[in-house]
This record gives structure tokens, sequence and C-alpha cells, in this order.
């Protein structure tokens, strides 16, 4: 089944383009996400269930990817790769990302379309693979629901 949308084009259209917090993931971002609903049953005795009340469940979103940077001057080190360890990025995810206990806003064609505006980010976990320089990042978020989060600092 084909959609056939007729709007202007959107130059910013790119679900890969992930913003969390003023950081920008790398491009091959991937993005899980988990949606629940809750729902209460009862049974009519000898009979059919009936559902009484359904409410949703804040998004649990997961991003997954690899962070890598470059020689500034495009040479090549001696394993004849011109990645260096992310030192700056990481501190920087860090401390715009990890480190504030707050909301964070998210820029996203994927996620802003399905509604989701703020996430609250519950854990993050950074990973190196033996002889590379690159490191895996792993951040896991609840969807902000606006009205249910509660920060006190």
């Amino acid at each position: 089944m084909a959609f056939n949308i007729q709007s202007s084009p959107d130059q910013t259209n790119n679900p890969s383009v992930v913003v969390i917090g003023g950081i920008t993931l790398p491009n091959d971002v991937v993005i899980y996400i988990n949606g629940e609903k809750v729902l209460v049953m009862d049974k009519i005795l000898d009979g059919v269930s009936i559902i009484e009340r359904v409410s949703r469940e804040p998004y649990e979103i997961e991003f997954e990817c690899v962070i890598r940077e470059k020689n500034a001057d495009g040479s090549l080190n001696s394993d004849l790769t011109q990645y260096i360890f992310p030192q700056k990025a990481l501190e920087q995810i860090w401390q715009k990302a990890w480190l504030p206990d707050s909301v964070q806003n998210v820029q996203s064609t994927y996620l802003n379309g399905l509604g989701i505006q703020q996430v609250v980010i519950r854990g993050i976990t950074p990973m190196t693979f033996r002889g590379s320089k690159n490191i895996g990042l792993r951040i896991k978020a609840w969807e902000n629901v606006l009205g249910q989060t509660l920060i006190i600092s």
C-alpha cells in the first residue's frame, strides 16, 4: 500500500538526523521505540471480556550509534586508519545530554512526527570495541508526556 501525500518538500526530512539536548547523534543511529497500552478488563460471569479503560504508557526509546572522529588534518595513523579516539565527542554527550537532570528536547523528523518532542534520559552505555578507536553508544530514554514529569532540583 503506497501513500500519496501532497505537500511541499521538507529539506530537513531525514529520519537519520537526531538531536538530543543540542547534541547531534551520528547519521547511523538506530532508533527503537517500545510503546505499550494499559488495559483494564473485566469478565462478565460466564461471558465475554470487556475492556473498561485504555491508556498509553510513555514510549521507551533507545538510540544506538557509533561515535567516530577523524584526524583533523586527514592524515593516516600507524594502523592506516583516519580515526582517533572520540574523547571530545564523548565528553560533550556526557555534559549536555547525560549529566543534566532535566527533560531534553529532541529534534527528529521521525520522532517529532510521532509526537515525541522531549525525552528523559534514563540510561547511557558507551562501549569500546577491541582494536577500534570508535565508541558504540546506547542511550535509553522515556518519552516526556507533557504534564507527567516533575523534575525537582
